[in-house]
């Protein structure tokens, strides 16, 4: 740049200057008018969807979706405990206290009532399953029969052995169901005669022997709950109410469940249960971001102040460039809402970026106005100078951090688009507050008044000591790059969101735990189908896909194959219809003895046909507990008959119950969709009348290579397959492209300012070596810190070329001025104003450490190593490597400008 355009940086403060009290006032009102309009029109991103490229299919496929299904995005209470009946209770309680907010929790739902479908309950078996019990229901048709005549225990017995008896006539140990592989089981007559024994000696509870006979289950007591498969997790979900206009959209609704929660859970403290979801997942993100935002934002404040306190030795003028940096937030606050209108995951720690960032224009310029004052200058001319000469590094810092923010515009990633632009312009406006309204605070408060000590600029003792030692600097350099470029390798990157989460918090915690238990996620694709017919073919398609363990539909509720089913049923009926049971009769203790002398006698037979193996083991087990029961019936004698009276009445009860059971289920009608329950079909079936399709991975969609497989193998099926693990795939791609375009434009753009800015070759060429060095060093210091690359950290590198950028810039710049004037090559002012702004900059990314938040900590861990390391290289390799490869020709000479001449009304 032209000393012409450095003049204009002069007259910018000059004008600032002229009228002080005026340029204090307009930015105060500026800044007043930008936080009112913040205040009330600032909002907040917190879906990944809003932050892709909108003009994407499986984006505008996924809105689309959200509109036809208002009722996608769910709250989900996950209940644990080792008995399933304490978890049935806590969701019951915790259902009937959320109820009585129907303005917050509009539906509750953990469990679809099985009685909304009393009689047709078979429908739900396949074919192949209903074909069974027909043929074993024509196998025990006589026994069937027989033993509704007569309920009793010796029938029963007598019902045994004839089945044992057929077993051996087909030559097998089969149960002569089929005639083909199923062997001999001997587990209904060893559970009924260990019964009868039970009783002869004491109640007992009553097991059922018809499902061992008839493969129909007793009814499952569990039946409709919504349970994991190990029956350990018990899923409750609520349907909230949405409030577009909080800071989350669901927080309304979050934290009063999560108080109901913990009010339910002091009444039942054996059971474990948390809340996860995908807009729990999202609103805790967020949450510990704000949060950690503050905080960050508080602390960086504080320590910024600290640093500036201790370099300026006294505490007014640290104020005056806090005051003003606050000043140019409150700008960038305006301005941010103006243009973008929201914040997202991505921009919301901003600020904290900022305050490491933006003082270091108001340090350069005070640090050179205090060696203009020494000089003999009066304070508003010091400020001109000041800026005329301090203001090229200043501008040349300030266009190269704000240019490698900018550049990520140039992504293809809105998300990071919005970045680059909050915070470029946030630089900016730091730059363009220190160079007006900074001077005129100074000239307001009279602030920076020295006595006249010094003769010239000052050189620095350090500097000249390694400058003295140019092969070892230089060697160690090297070897340290070397180093960091062989730890590169052992940088791993981390693609799990979860892994970006705060430690400790619930949502996360019960995600991953659902994942390990149930082998279930939150987060789900979707797809839509227009009919029944399509909807059948695309669960059958996704569900023969490797990477998917289920889908989920309203045909989960809509048995496919009704007709099959019922024209199998119909061949059962004649057969079942006509069988009455008759009404109980007292106990036969003689036809009872006779019929267990029968059922030894038989498996005497049995055991003596028999081959030598495990199948003889077990008849012989079976005849020994047969003898041995005929033995206590002879020894009771007539107690015998009342102690079994009630195992005869529940077992007659209990084969009315299954006979009635399949009897009702003979005829069904066919299961519609008008007989779905209204909370599923609300769910599953969308205002245009369409079909939702929930698709569970069997993969680890967090893991890389598991989202891409999983989202691979759904577009075989569904092109516009859409879905959270989708538009969480897909904004990994993105933001993979965006940070390395983003790295390889801010490069591009910190070597060509540089270039225009310091205009001679060589030294453009060092400061980028010193630049390069410091970059590479970050990577090896990431290794020894264990600090991996992940999705919110990797766009700090940008950053780093910015800002290292700035230190090298002006280091520069001042050598330059310095081979021009005379003087030291790096006089004292300029070597701690980059000392202390690389200071106040690692302090204030260093604030981002103390975030809960992993993916900010992570972020402000790097920007803190890698401003140590450039800072490093700038301050100590950068000087060597100028003095190194100076022309010899060159001659020191110290030139000292005379004081100006006073002005009367200075």
């Amino acid at each position: 740049m032209s000393r012409e355009g450095w003049r204009g940086l002069s007259a910018l403060v000059r004008l600032a200057s002229a009228r002080p009290a005026f340029t204090v006032l307009l930015s105060a009102v500026f800044a007043l008018a930008a936080l009112a309009y913040t205040f009330r029109h600032l909002g907040f991103v917190t879906s990944g969807r809003d932050l892709l490229p909108q003009d994407r299919p499986y984006v505008q496929r996924d809105e689309e979706i959200s509109d036809d299904f208002p009722r996608l995005d769910q709250l989900v209470v996950a209940v644990e405990s080792d008995d399933v009946g304490r978890s049935k209770a806590y969701a019951h309680r915790l259902a009937e206290e959320l109820r009585r907010e129907p303005g917050t929790f509009r539906h509750v739902t953990y469990r679809i009532d099985p009685k909304r479908f009393r009689g047709r309950e078979l429908l739900y078996l396949a074919p192949p399953d209903l074909a069974d019990i027909r043929d074993e229901i024509d196998d025990h048709q006589a026994f069937l029969t027989s033993f509704a005549a007569r309920p009793t225990l010796d029938r029963l017995l007598d019902g045994i052995r004839t089945e044992i008896v057929t077993a051996f006539v087909r030559s097998a140990f089969d149960l002569g169901l089929d005639g083909e592989d199923k062997k001999v089981d001997l587990g209904a007559a060893r559970d009924v005669l260990e019964q009868i024994s039970t009783r002869l000696d004491r109640s007992a509870p009553f097991r059922s022997p018809w499902g061992s006979l008839f493969s129909l289950e007793p009814r499952d007591q569990d039946a409709g709950y919504f349970l994991s498969d190990d029956k350990r997790l018990l899923f409750v979900l609520v349907e909230a109410t949405r409030e577009k206009a909080s800071f989350t959209n669901y927080r309304d609704a979050i934290e009063p469940l999560r108080a109901t929660m913990a009010r339910v859970g002091a009444e039942f403290p054996d059971v474990k249960a948390g809340l996860t979801g995908a807009p729990v997942l999202g609103n805790d993100e967020m949450e510990a971001a704000f949060r950690d935002s503050k905080r960050a934002t508080a602390l960086a404040f504080g320590l910024t102040l600290g640093v500036l306190v201790v370099a300026f030795r006294r505490v007014g003028m640290p104020l005056l460039v806090l005051g003003t940096l606050a000043v140019s937030i409150c700008w960038s606050l305006g301005i941010v809402t103006l243009v973008v209108g929201h914040l997202s995951i991505f921009s919301i720690m901003f600020i904290s970026i900022v305050v490491g960032l933006g003082t270091d224009y108001g340090v350069y310029l005070l640090f050179r106005n205090d060696e203009e004052r020494r000089l003999g200058r009066s304070p508003r001319e010091a400020l001109e100078v000041a800026a005329r000469r301090a203001g090229p590094g200043m501008l040349s810092g300030a266009l190269t951090a704000a240019g490698t923010f900018y550049v990520l515009m140039l992504t293809d990633f809105p998300g990071i688009r919005e970045l680059g632009f909050i915070a470029g312009t946030s630089i900016i406006l730091a730059w363009l507050s220190m160079m007006t309204l900074l001077p005129a605070l100074v000239l307001l408060t009279r602030r920076g008044r020295v006595e006249r000590r010094e003769t010239g600029p000052q050189a620095v003792r350090l500097v000249a000591r390694i400058t003295r030692h140019p092969r070892l600097v230089v060697g160690l350099a090297a070897g340290a790059a070397v180093l960091s470029l062989v730890a590169l390798r052992g940088v791993r990157f981390d693609y799990n969101l979860l892994h970006l989460q705060a430690r400790g918090t619930e949502s996360v915690d019960w995600e991953e735990r659902i994942l390990r238990s149930a082998g279930r996620s939150s987060f789900v694709a979707l797809s839509t189908a227009g009919s029944l017919d399509e909807l059948r073919q695309r669960v059958a398609a996704f569900e023969a896909l490797d990477s998917v363990s289920e889908v989920e539909s309203v045909l989960s509720l809509i048995p496919a194959d009704q007709e099959a089913k019922a024209k199998i049923l119909a061949e059962i009926a004649p057969i079942v219809e006509p069988v009455t049971v008759r009404p109980r009769g007292r106990v036969d203790l003689p036809r009872l003895r006779a019929a267990v002398r029968a059922l030894r006698q038989r498996l005497d037979l049995a055991a003596d046909e028999a081959p030598s193996g495990d199948d003889r083991d077990e008849v012989v087990a079976l005849r020994d507990q047969t003898a041995a029961l005929a033995r206590k019936l002879d020894q009771v004698a007539a107690a015998a008959a009342p102690a079994l009276a009630p195992l005869q009445d529940q077992v007659r009860a209990d084969f009315a119950r299954t006979l009635g059971h399949l009897k009702r289920n003979l005829h069904p009608a066919p299961i519609r969709l008008a007989d779905v329950p209204g909370e599923l079909r609300r769910k599953f079936v969308g205002q245009s009348g369409r079909f939702l399709l929930q698709i569970q991975p069997k993969v680890d969609i967090w893991d890389r290579d598991g989202a891409e497989r999983f989202v691979r193998e759904l577009r075989t099926v569904d092109a516009d397959v859409a879905g959270t693990p989708v538009i969480t795939f897909e904004a990994i791609r993105y933001m993979e492209r965006a940070y390395k375009q983003g790295t390889l434009y801010a490069f591009l753009l910190v070597g060509l300012l540089s270039a225009v800015i310091v205009r001679r070759t060589r030294e453009s060429v060092l400061a980028t070596i010193s630049l390069v060095l410091g970059t590479l060093c970050t990577v090896g210091l990431m290794f020894v810190f264990g600090l991996p690359f992940n999705l919110g950290n990797v766009f700090g590198f940008p950053l780093i070329l910015g800002a290292g950028a700035e230190f090298g810039l002006n280091v520069v710049l001042r050598y330059g001025e310095a081979r021009q004037r005379g003087g030291p090559r790096l006089p004292r002012s300029t070597f701690f104003a980059v000392l202390v702004n690389g200071l106040t900059t690692v302090v204030g990314f260093g604030s981002l450490m103390i975030a809960a938040h992993r993916g900010i900590f992570g972020l402000g861990l790097l920007l803190t190593l890698g401003m140590i390391a450039t800072l490093g290289a700038s301050l100590i390799v950068l000087p060597v490597l100028l003095r190194w490869t100076e022309p010899r020709t060159m001659a020191e000479v110290l030139v000292i400008e005379p004081p100006p001449p006073k002005r009367a009304a200075a």
